[in-house]
Formats: structure tokens, sequence, C-alpha cells
């Protein structure tokens, strides 16, 4: 009887590891964040004066590719709903990179999208349209019934912000002054910038090594195509929001103490001596 039991518990143990293994990238799943390498200023600018083209360039996953169209979930690089379609990457890809220091963690998406398309005047429809969704595990343990906290954020049609603290866990929410969202009609492309601080994330401070679960998925919707509203997404481990709140499928932060060199003009080296692995 015990020989049964344990075969049972056996079996049990690797089909939960298998079930979870579907989920993880075996390319992406950590994200090494180094340390800001410039000053940064919320201000939806992803330029090199702060250092995040450096930055998106430099972290990469285990394949040397940075952290950009990320397939997820034996998906693909983007899921429809509700009859969405996609064609491409010039029709929806994100993008992102995340630096830190002590008092924060900044986080830069940079999405292209030949259409931009907002559709909702409350902040509780920022998911509804082209905008992101961000679910945090504070604590790193990518397990079912952790706590998350969901944050969403969008333009509306009028271009201010709809920034919608959804689910916070008795943390205080993100402030208008942390997040801030640029079209840039020309190039086809929408940057994102927030900063997170660490009472958003129940933290005194942040230091080397403290490692939080992040689910990111950015909304894609195309009002000219007649596909208004929440037609897809991409991102990372976009499941982590969408379907449901699911903690155990988010990617994992890792905060590190390497940082790329800047000149003193605030201009990336081009040569990354100074910068170890970061995967």
């Amino acid at each position: 009887m015990k020989k049964v039991l344990i075969a049972i518990t056996l079996l049990l143990l690797i089909t939960g590891l298998t079930a979870d293994a579907q989920w993880r990238s075996k390319t992406h799943d950590e994200y090494h964040a180094l340390q800001r390498p410039a000053e940064i200023t919320i201000d939806g600018k992803l330029d090199e004066a702060e250092g995040w083209e450096g930055v998106f360039e430099a972290v990469t996953g285990e394949d040397g590719e940075p952290y950009c169209g990320l397939e997820f979930e034996n998906i693909g690089k983007f899921e429809s709903l509700g009859g969405g379609q996609w064609n491409g990457a010039k029709d929806h890809e994100t993008c992102f990179a995340i630096v830190w220091d002590e008092d924060a963690i900044y986080i830069a998406l940079s999405v292209t999208d030949d259409e931009h398309n907002q559709t909702n005047a409350a902040a509780t429809g920022a998911w509804n349209g082209d905008g992101a969704q961000l679910s945090f595990i504070p604590n790193g343990m990518r397990e079912k019934g952790q706590q998350n906290i969901l944050i969403n954020f969008a333009l509306n049609n009028d271009g201010a912000l709809l920034l919608h603290n959804e689910t916070l866990h008795g943390n205080p929410g993100l402030t208008e002054e942390q997040v801030v969202i640029v079209r840039n009609e020309a190039e086809k492309e929408t940057y994102y910038e927030i900063q997170i601080k660490p009472d958003n994330l129940g933290m005194n401070s942040f230091e080397e090594g403290y490692e939080f679960g992040l689910g990111i998925c950015v909304n894609d919707g195309d009002l000219a195509a007649g596909q208004a509203g929440q037609k897809g997404w991409s991102g990372w481990y976009p499941h982590a929001v969408v379907h449901g709140k699911n903690p155990e499928q988010t990617g994992l932060v890792i905060l590190t103490d390497e940082q790329l060199a800047v000149e003193a003009k605030n201009k990336l080296t081009t040569t990354w001596g100074r910068l170890k692995s970061t995967h």
C-alpha cells in the first residue's frame, strides 16, 4: 500500500511540474534587470540619454535574443480574442526593458502598432483597447494562490491617461506621476514608462537579488478594421492577466548588480565590457 501511495504522489508531482512547465519559456523565463545606467524621468521618452536603448539591446534571453516579440504559452507572439486579426510585427509587437535602483523599479514598453485604438473614457476600461496590464507577484513565488497586484493603464480618446489600480492587497497604487504613455504616430509606436516604488510592492527598498513575478499583457484593437476594443494581446506571460489571474504564469524578474557604462555626456558606450552575462 505504501508503494502505491508513493507512486501516486510521484505521479501527481510530475504531472504538476509538467503542467507548470508548459507556461515556462525555455529562453525568456527570467529577466535579469540591470541597475539604471542614468537618471530616469518618467516622460515616455525611451531614448539614449536615459540608457533605455542600450538596455533593450543588452539584456537578452538564453538564445541571445532581446525581450521583444516573444512567443508565449505554445500560442505564438500574439493571441487573438473575439475575432481579432494579427498581421505580423508591424500590426502589433511588444518589446520591454527593466532597470532599477534602491528607490524604484523602472519598466519601459515599446509597442509597435499600426493603429492606436482606445475607446473607453473610464479608467476601469483601460483594458478594453490599446493599453497595458501588469501583474506583480511581490514575493517572486510563481505558484497558484499567490496574491497578485494588477495595474492597468491606457490612453483614452482625448489622449488623457487612464490609470486603474485594480488589485492592490493593501499596498498604495500607482499615481499619474508614475505612468506616462506617449504615442508616436509617425513611427507607429507607443511608449510606456512606469515607475514602481518599493511600497507599491509592499517593500521598504529594493536591493540586488530581489525577485518578483511579472506578467505583461499589452492589448490591441483596430478601430479602422472594425475591431475596436480588446481583440488580442502580446507581451510576456500575458496569461498571468487574461483568462483568469494566474500568478503561476508570470515571468521572474531578478535585480542584479550589473550596469551599463555611460559616457560623461549621458551617451551609452558602444562596448559592453562592464556588462556581465545577463542570462
